[in-house]
């Protein structure tokens, strides 16, 4: 009796070792990946939804953000919420104490292993997905002691039809690809430990590239940055306003309407919202329908504003949506023929708070200039430009930049790149462009 119980007992082991150990390598069936659509080209994540206080649970295999799972070497699952304080090993959602600004990071160490999280997403565009444009920023809340060098947060990708095969474990690099230029470096080492502003220009870096790739249509990619234990102490480093833009074709970008659209905006006006478009020239075009959705895919018209006819003039056209969703909303514009025929932009979103997008940059296809509408909270004080392969090729110092600003890009060779501006606080913006 004592030896079948005791076969019982290590069948009922086996069994549970190996479940942990499917979730503790692949993401659930239940979790959610993030949607790449046609529509949707862009995705945005800034962490602002990490605890701000105290300690959350963030298993390995879960996804505690939409898509975003974590995996750690050594069992643990806490979540915790700290200005850069401590410098104990672990998980950590970074920022000011009770602060609405959250980044999300981790100390590795001995005791409670190394972490990796990853952002896992599927093609559903239809179409092949060529190259992702991908920008986030490095942050550094805390220095281990002076005798600890500097460290890096590593970044890789995989492409797979089938999503379970992607072991994000810290440990597993052998089906990864790494991307050495977007591993964040922590700026500030060989120094006495302490807190840090992990916000501050000086504790931060723009991470921008943009990755060739293959993703057929249907088929799964997971972005991963991972905190390996360092030699020394680790230091506190983690990633922030992640952005990823996807582009179908390889060398130009998607041309949706007929009209020759060179800006499409969205703003946030105290409780009202106000669209703004601007055509260089029009044919046969009838009318504009301005349509909103709460999540980027279901829409519905809300205005509707007549076109010019056939023009090769210059066209301003503004909508005021004087009662917009709550939170966060999409806009997109129908534009309709003379003979009924129609199609549609590309989408922006803004929140009823601020706009999304501080910048709007056009043309999207230039030989010479591109225009720059700036409306961030500070100053607009650096442009740069990125090849598509993430090398920066242009960059431009400008002082006390409002309004229009115009950048001469002549000197540029043909070909696709990244347009990445910066103000005196380190908020970013970036837009992509063809240089003819």
């Amino acid at each position: 009796m004592k030896t079948h119980c005791k076969r019982a007992r290590l069948v009922f082991s086996c069994l549970l070792f190996f479940i942990v150990l499917i979730v503790l390598v692949l993401p659930g069936k239940a979790a959610a990946q993030v949607s790449m659509g046609r529509d949707l080209l862009e995705y945005h994540q800034n962490f602002d939804e990490l605890p701000r206080t105290d300690t959350a649970i963030w298993a390995s295999g879960t996804a505690y953000l939409p898509g975003w799972y974590v995996q750690r070497s050594i069992a643990g699952t806490a979540l915790i919420a700290n200005p850069g304080t401590s410098n104990s090993g672990g998980l950590y959602s970074y920022g000011a104490t009770n602060g609405a600004d959250r980044a999300l990071g981790s100390i590795s160490s001995l005791k409670l292993g190394e972490f990796a999280w990853g952002l896992l997403l599927q093609n559903n565009t239809g179409d092949t997905i060529r190259s992702l444009d991908v920008s986030f920023y490095g942050e550094q809340w805390r220095i281990s002691n002076k005798t600890a060098g500097q460290h890096q947060i590593a970044f890789f990708y995989a492409v797979s039809n089938d999503y379970t095969s992607f072991n994000l474990a810290p440990g597993a690099d052998k089906k990864w690809t790494p991307y050495p230029e977007l591993d964040f470096k922590g700026p500030k080492f060989y120094m006495a430990g302490g807190a840090l502003n992990g916000n501050a220009p000086a504790n931060r870096r723009l991470m921008a590239a943009s990755i060739p790739v293959t993703i057929p249509a249907g088929a799964y990619v997971m972005l991963r940055w991972k905190d390996a234990d360092e030699l020394e102490a680790d230091h506190g480093l983690a990633i922030d306003d992640f952005t990823l833009r996807w582009t179908i074709s390889e060398d130009q970008p998607i041309t949706v309407l007929p009209v020759e659209l060179v800006r499409f905006t969205a703003h946030a006006r105290g409780n009202r919202v106000e669209v703004a478009w601007q055509t260089a020239s029009e044919e046969a075009n009838d009318h504009f329908t301005v349509q909103r959705s709460a999540d980027g895919k279901t829409f519905s018209e809300v205005g509707k504003v007549y076109g010019h006819g056939t023009t090769s003039q210059v066209s301003h056209y503004t909508f005021t949506d004087e009662q917009p969703l709550s939170g966060t909303s999409f806009y997109r514009l129908k534009q309709v023929d003379e003979d009924g025929s129609a199609t549609y932009s590309g989408i922006v979103s803004v929140s009823s708070a601020a706009a999304t997008s501080i910048a709007s940059v056009y043309p999207t296809i230039t030989s010479q200039f591109l225009s720059v509408e700036w409306s961030g909270q500070q100053p607009l004080q650096q442009a740069l430009i990125l090849d598509m392969r993430g090398k920066q090729v242009w960059q431009q110092k400008i002082s006390g930049a409002d309004g229009l600003q115009e950048l001469d890009v002549s000197s540029l060779r043909s070909g696709t790149y990244v347009l990445v501006l910066l103000d005196g606080t380190g908020q970013r913006s970036t837009s992509r462009f063809l240089k003819k």
